[in-house]
């Protein structure tokens, strides 16, 4: 496609003009036709206030790292099964503690979460929450949180109405973002 869009403007498209639409058609050409996540780093007050910029819209929040082999299971899942929740106007965010258990300071933690998101193909935001202490995030979330992977659904009045860990299938994350958008 790129070969013939260039052939096509060699016949219509001045010789001074050529080089820089040129430089356009083979930019388009690499461009991925495919959303990728937009990693953004944060504390968990940051991640609170995230949820609440969306009250009057059903939240669902997945916690996850890196480091987690189940985390990393369940994303493509995640992404499958809020889908239609998300096209129809649901909230999901992705929430990296990537710093938990790893000696590695916030910009290593958003590289690692960033490269593992574009390498899963994520179409959802990711937040890095940059407080490596499991206290401070139970404190600031208001809620008791065991293992990783970790869903938190809110409800439009940004209450928790359901809260799920461990790895959950297509089904259940379809399941947890309708008792969201109950």
């Amino acid at each position: 496609l790129v070969e013939r869009a260039a052939v096509a403007m060699a016949a219509v498209v001045s010789e001074p003009a050529r080089g820089a639409l040129l430089l356009l058609v083979l930019a388009a050409g690499s461009c991925s036709a495919e959303p990728v996540a937009t990693t953004i780093a944060t504390d968990t007050r940051g991640v609170v206030a995230r949820i609440e910029a969306a009250r009057g819209k059903p939240v669902l929040v997945n916690l996850w790292a890196t480091w987690c082999a189940p985390c990393l299971a369940e994303l493509p899942d995640l992404v499958a099964g809020t889908r239609t929740f998300r096209d129809q106007g649901g909230v999901v965010l992705t929430v990296a503690l990537e710093q938990m258990g790893a000696d590695i300071d916030a910009a290593e933690a958003v590289r690692r979460a960033d490269a593992k998101a574009r390498e899963l193909g994520l179409d959802l935001p990711v937040l890095v929450d940059t407080d490596d202490d499991m206290n401070v995030i139970r404190d600031v979330l208001g809620v008791e949180l065991g293992g990783l992977p970790q869903t938190l659904t809110y409800d439009r009045s940004g209450r928790l109405v359901a809260q799920h860990e461990g790895i959950a299938s297509a089904a259940q994350f379809a399941e947890l973002a309708a008792a969201a958008a109950r």
